[in-house]
């Protein structure tokens, strides 16, 4: 389901109008997503799903209550409204609530697209075709998801907030295996236009990957010279990013805690080789216009050449520490270099290539360090050459060892992780050093 900035904007001015708390929150979520899904070389589910949440947050002081809706004619609107106020009168003061916020500029921005958001399913159904069909002919077993999907956010205030942005999306993942189950590939990514998406070639990938992982051969547990795609690397950023709280790290909580106190803010953490950054404008991974709270996104620099730049400040905490409040990530982009994966491969005498990490957890989250299991393809390198498939393995490590001891990249691409499907990322492979920490017999 989609809505106008005017159907938005005329839904919250009729649900202020009934409220009767101190301050009163509308937020619209309008959504329309359309999947299909294969399995075992066949279409197994498709489905077309729309739906509209209307949440109403009413305010006595520092109590606080919400209720939702998905109908907003103005008996529906009603209730919502005195559901929301009836829970606040009986709600307990929350010490760090904050006055909501008043009008706000918002860039000038749309990234939606019509013909992404709406996409027939032929569209979906020429995708899984190909797949099939390239798995049927090689004799290889196809599985697979797509959706594609459209977005429209608003919130409305009755301090005279209001914001409206739509985004659109498309999402893919294919993982094809070998018959006698002995080999798997993968390949995914996420777009924002289906025109962007060349979900062909990542069949293609995927395929190609089944075939060459097969007869893994087994390695011993270690820490090697290893190749991450970026599949993999934008798991380890996403689980990186949630670090970037500033009260964490104020509080003595984080990675980013200062010895003695603070945060390690204009302080190196990485290698000099490694630049993130959040814009919400980047035609890449374009993100949305306002955060929670109706909040104004902006480009962030969060680390730059290794040094820590900035951390996320919630309203409540930028007030206390007298700071600027800045929203988390909206996307994630990496610089990278200018060469390609194969560029990495033949520039390595030893070492492993990873195609992406799977069921990913923290061990310890204040050293940010992670476990989880490498899968659809683990590859031994010599002499710049791919040589053989290797059995899986369990890794042990954390983000912050392999951006400081990486020592080379691939150009930067859109990609998707195992852990951020949804999540806009744009990020290289790089070339590391990474522990495995036991074999894994899976494939």
């Amino acid at each position: 389901m989609s809505l106008t900035r005017d159907e938005a904007r005329d839904i919250i001015r009729r649900t202020l109008e009934m409220a009767k708390a101190d301050e009163t929150e509308v937020s619209i979520e309008a959504n329309r997503e359309a999947n299909l899904r294969y399995a075992n070389n066949e279409v197994s589910t498709s489905g077309d799903v729309s739906n509209v949440v209307i949440t109403v947050g009413a305010y006595y002081g520092k109590r606080r209550g919400a209720a939702s809706i998905n109908q907003y004619d103005d008996e529906s609107l009603r209730r919502v409204v005195q559901r929301a106020q009836e829970t606040a009168r009986f709600a307990p003061e929350d010490p760090e609530s904050m006055p909501l916020l008043g009008e706000q500029k918002y860039a000038d921005r749309s990234h939606y697209d019509e013909a992404t958001a709406s996409a027939a399913p032929e569209s979906r159904a020429s995708v899984a075709r190909h797949a099939i069909q390239l798995a049927k002919k090689t004799n290889l077993v196809a599985a697979g998801f797509m959706t594609n999907s459209g977005t429209v956010s608003a919130l409305g205030n009755s301090r005279g907030l209001f914001a409206y942005d739509r985004l659109s999306r498309a999402t893919f993942s294919n993982t094809v295996r070998t018959k006698e189950g002995n080999g798997s590939g993968w390949a995914g990514t996420n777009a924002d236009r289906l025109d962007q998406m060349n979900a062909a070639a990542l069949v293609d990938t995927a395929a190609e990957k089944a075939v060459m992982s097969k007869n893994p051969r087994s390695l011993d547990p270690g820490t090697y010279t290893v190749i991450l795609e970026p599949a993999a690397v934008a798991d380890l950023l996403l689980y990186f990013a949630f670090q970037f709280d500033a009260r964490s790290a104020d509080e003595g909580r984080s990675f980013f805690s200062k010895k003695g106190g603070g945060t390690k803010v204009g302080e190196k953490v990485l290698s000099d080789k490694v630049t993130i950054w959040t814009d919400p404008g980047d035609t890449r991974a374009p993100g949305p216009v306002f955060a929670g709270g109706g909040l104004p996104t902006s480009r962030v620099s969060w680390i730059e050449n290794g040094v820590l730049r900035n951390l996320v400040y919630s309203r409540f905490w930028a007030d206390k520490m007298k700071a600027e409040p800045v929203p988390s990530p909206v996307n994630i982009i990496m610089k990278g270099g200018t060469g390609s994966i194969a560029d990495l491969v033949k520039s390595t005498k030893n070492g492993v290539l990873v195609t992406r990490l799977w069921y990913i957890r923290f061990l310890d989250p204040q050293s940010v360090l992670l476990t989880g299991l490498t899968r659809d393809g683990v590859f031994k390198i010599e002499n710049g050459k791919i040589r053989h498939a290797l059995r899986n393995f369990r890794f042990n490590d954390t983000p912050v060892s392999v951006f400081s001891k990486l020592d080379a990249m691939s150009r930067e691409v859109r990609t998707r992780g195992s852990e951020s499907e949804d999540f806009s990322i744009v990020c290289p492979a790089v070339r590391t050093q990474f522990t495995f920490s036991s074999a894994s017999e899976a494939v």
